[in-house]
């Protein structure tokens, strides 16, 4: 029996890969004979985030996908992690070869910062797939967990319109960025304070007739109750076999 299809899966701000598997747990749990989800961790240490402490105290170093350049602007590309410049989305790419083959992959998952790194893949393989310069890994779907802010800039994105997703200048329905066609799933929290910048970031770079939205009463975390994380894996379920329906 081959391996099953893998997500990969990107923390937020101020967690690790580690801290996210725990807050996946039981999401995982129900879907073990569906996927695989493999964690991953950002280049860049920080403070803990949100609602790390005091519970994951113990799992130090806390990590973060971008830092700030001499400027103090952040660098939207994420790079800054080695001397060549190389930018986030080439890194994340490199990890996620290194641990499987690249017909393995069909989807990505992050949580609050991570979901940034979600639509930097996705947009990068649109936009790589338009100019008839495909990536070997070609994902099927994102799902976007309690997100907000622009996608991670690749090359390819910043060659086009990345100033438009570097500064935050686009919001809203009408703004002018290439908006992601690949299916993603959105998930909001109504209590999370973080809620507007996620509708922002549904509406300003995602196709609407490629998304579905779940929102669900809950704050700026992972679902934990058991009927939520249930309809939740059944979406995922559905996204996948939507995309080997309609490939």
């Amino acid at each position: 029996m081959g391996r099953l299809p893998r997500i990969a899966c990107f923390h937020g701000g101020g967690s690790n890969g580690e801290i996210y598997a725990f807050q996946c747990v039981r999401l995982q749990e129900v879907l073990k004979d569906d996927f695989q989800f493999v964690y991953f961790d950002a280049p860049f240490e920080r403070s803990a985030g949100p609602g790390v402490l005091p519970y994951f105290h113990d799992c130090a170093p806390f990590k973060t996908w971008f830092t700030n350049g001499p400027d103090g602007v952040e660098l939207s590309d994420g790079s800054g992690y080695n001397r060549a410049g190389s930018d986030g989305v080439e890194r994340v790419l490199k990890l996620m070869e290194a641990e499987g083959r690249a017909e393995e992959w069909v989807g990505a998952m992050g949580f609050s910062q991570g979901t940034r790194i979600v639509g930097g893949l996705l947009l990068d393989q649109q936009q790589r797939a338009e100019a008839g310069n495909p990536r070997d890994i070609n994902l099927k779907f994102g799902v976007l967990c309690m997100g907000g802010a622009a996608p991670m800039v690749s090359e390819i994105s910043r060659a086009t319109n990345h100033d438009r997703y570097a500064d935050g200048s686009a919001i809203g329905p009408k703004s002018n960025v290439d908006r992601i066609t690949i299916p993603t799933l959105h998930l909001h929290g109504l209590k999370d304070e973080n809620l507007e910048r996620g509708r922002q970031q549904l509406a300003t770079y995602y196709d609407q007739k490629a998304t579905t939205l779940y929102e669900i009463e809950y704050h700026h975390a992972m679902p934990w109750v058991k009927s939520e994380i249930l309809h939740f894996a059944d979406l995922i379920r559905q996204i996948y076999q939507d995309t080997q329906i309609n490939p």
